[in-house]
């Protein structure tokens, strides 16, 4: 019998644990940013009362007064 040794193989790794992170975080700046230019589309194209609506929300997000859907601090416009 001629010389019989064990035949090793070593074997290196592939990849270094899990990679692939990144592109939900740049998906979620993207859905962002989408969402921003929809609402300023839709605020360009909607009449003044909800502007000033929408506009007295960020002057004032719930706070202790109540916008008006006229934008005026005020009771709120509701449906019977």
């Amino acid at each position: 019998m001629p010389n019989l040794r064990p035949i090793i193989i070593k074997r290196t790794a592939a990849h270094a644990g899990h990679h692939g992170g990144a592109w939900k975080v740049a998906y979620a700046d993207f859905v962002t940013a989408m969402m921003a230019l929809f609402i300023v589309l839709w605020l360009l194209n909607s009449s003044k009362q909800i502007r000033e609506a929408v506009g007295g929300y960020f002057k004032d997000p719930p706070g202790p007064r109540k916008w008006s859907a006229a934008g005026r601090p005020g009771r709120a416009i509701t449906s019977p």
